[in-house]
């Protein structure tokens, strides 16, 4: 991956030592997992984003909501995401730029997907202004909607944030969320 050969490079030349050491942290959480695909590594950031967005409609389920916590919860700890916001500023700046990347990751995905962007079972694409609209409706109800319906507000106001900022610089001039 470019980003870890990146992360590499800098290490070996010695720059950032600090900065380098939680980056090299934050990738061995965040790709640390193990994986179904062989030589492919498991993005745990991203399991975190699939569970905020399965649980959209947690809500309005019976015991959704607790479900729902009690997931996101378990993915936040295994990502280590509340620890880290607890540290300095230098860890909490990383941990933003790691979930903006998350949240870039999951654009490009849907962008590229072509199930995403059609109808009628993956048949009839839809046009590029219903593509950004669906992405955008998305977005909002994974990493706005979902903290408030869970009461997660706090724990989850990182990757709101990164979402935001991730949306802003996917779209810029569109809007934000």
């Amino acid at each position: 991956m470019k980003r870890k050969m990146f992360l590499d490079q800098s290490i070996a030349a010695g720059e950032e030592e600090e900065a380098n050491a939680i980056r090299k942290e934050l990738w061995e959480i965040r790709y640390g997992g193990k994986s179904e695909v062989p030589d492919t590594p498991a993005d745990g950031y991203l399991a975190l984003w699939m569970a905020l967005e399965f649980n959209k409609n947690a809500s309005s389920r019976l015991f959704g909501a607790k479900s729902a916590r009690r997931e996101i919860v378990k993915n936040l700890q295994k990502m280590k995401i509340t620890e880290y916001q607890g540290k300095s500023a230098l860890h909490q700046e990383l941990l933003f730029r790691e979930c903006c990347h998350m949240v870039r990751t999951y654009m490009e995905l849907c962008e590229k997907d072509k199930t995403y962007n059609t109808t009628l079972c993956g048949i009839v694409p839809i046009s590029e202004k219903s593509a950004k609209n669906k992405l955008h409706r998305d977005i909002y109800e994974t990493a706005i909607q979902v903290p408030a319906d869970v009461n997660m507000q706090e724990e989850l106001g990182i990757i709101t944030r990164a979402a935001k900022t991730a949306y802003e610089d996917y779209f810029p001039g569109e809007g934000g969320l």
